[in-house]
């Protein structure tokens, strides 16, 4: 108990060399005062309650991933919508591009779309099935544009495995052939002097489907029935040894989530949600996934890696903050507020007694 009054001290006095720091310069700086030696999992521990500490904890944006394994073409593919609003009016007003590829085979298909609806991306996908085949798994991110009821029934009619991934980069080599058609695209703007893509959207991808690939050593189109074997091993080697990483989060743990951020968002600014979340169930890849609940026990869609997590500690007595008070009423004498919690999603306002509010100012 004295060791945490140590550092609540040094952290919370803006003059102290050990305020609103990390764990290593909390530690030397009370130990430098006092002559107090504190352990790092103490220090680690404190700072794990402190709202200070964990909402603008440093988030690594790049880290080591799930490689995409999948054993043939048809197996899975990936989809994505790009925003091409800005090329709008040079296109009959069509603002969107849904593309998807096969994971295994790198080939690629290519809709345009006037808004992203679920019934206009499920007429979208559809068309893109009528020249393909039906794959076994679909992934997408978790946005409203794939999981409504029209998506989600053509997923069902086919039978297609329909599923999402919460990480940042979301479905990566989907992503990755988006800056390779664009490209194309945006050379093909300046050769022509031109902003208008519609009319050539299918030539482009019938130049990338025909030319050669690196990661299968071969043109899309050309990766047949007859030659799985090699391209699987163009793609992944002889190796499948799995590196065993232990979990560094348990069932029931606390965490916050880092917050998806632009590639120029201030880093000092809020980095982890105020929201707090549950895991609910590791799973040991290499490196190791998380699914997580809310505070609701909701499941959250789709995985996420260890370096998107921070585990914290929620005190007894920790107070949280009002964003606006919505309501207000009188029930068996109890005045009661309807309030939005600042931070927290609007399906966790909730009403409170008036003597529970604290005015902080």
């Amino acid at each position: 108990m004295a060791e945490q009054i140590l550092l609540k001290r040094a952290y919370y006095d803006p003059s102290h060399p050990g305020s609103f720091c990390g764990v290593q310069k909390l530690i030397k700086s009370v130990q430098d005062e006092t002559g107090t030696k504190i352990n790092a999992q103490t220090a680690q521990n404190f700072l794990a309650g402190q709202d200070a500490y964990t909402l603008h904890r440093a988030a690594r944006l790049r880290f080591p991933r799930n490689r995409v394994f999948v054993p043939r073409p048809l197996y899975q593919f990936q989809a994505d919508l790009c925003d091409m609003k800005s090329l709008s009016e040079h296109n009959d007003g069509y603002q969107y591009l849904l593309t998807v590829i096969d994971v295994f085979s790198k080939k690629a298909y290519a809709r345009v779309l006037k808004n992203k609806t679920g019934v206009q991306v499920t007429k979208a996908f559809e068309a893109v099935l009528k020249d393909s085949q039906i794959p076994q798994k679909l992934q997408t991110d978790s946005g409203k544009e794939f999981f409504n009821s029209s998506f989600q029934s053509l997923m069902k009619k086919h039978g297609i495995n329909h599923f999402a991934t919460g990480s940042d980069l979301k479905a990566s080599v989907c992503e990755r052939f988006n800056r390779t058609l664009k490209s194309k695209m945006y050379r093909y703007f300046t050769a022509q002097n031109t902003r208008r893509y519609i009319d050539v959207l299918q030539d482009l991808l019938q130049s990338y489907n025909t030319s050669y690939h690196r990661s299968i050593k071969m043109a899309p189109n050309q990766v047949k029935s007859d030659n799985v074997a090699l391209v699987f091993q163009n793609l992944y080697g002889t190796s499948s040894r799995c590196r065993k990483k232990p979990m560094k989060f348990k069932k029931g743990d606390l965490v916050r989530l880092s917050k998806v951020r632009g590639v120029f968002d201030k880093r000092y600014e809020q980095t982890f949600t105020s929201e707090v979340f549950t895991i609910d169930q590791c799973i040991p890849r290499d490196p190791p996934v998380y699914k997580i609940k809310d505070y609701d026990g909701e499941e959250i869609i789709g995985s996420f890696y260890e370096h998107e997590l921070q585990k914290i500690a929620l005190c007894k007595d920790k107070l949280y903050h009002i964003d606006k008070i919505l309501s207000k009423r009188k029930q068996r004498g109890q005045l009661y507020f309807l309030v939005k919690w600042r931070n927290w999603p609007e399906k966790f306002n909730s009403w409170i007694k008036a003597s529970e509010l604290k005015n902080l100012t």
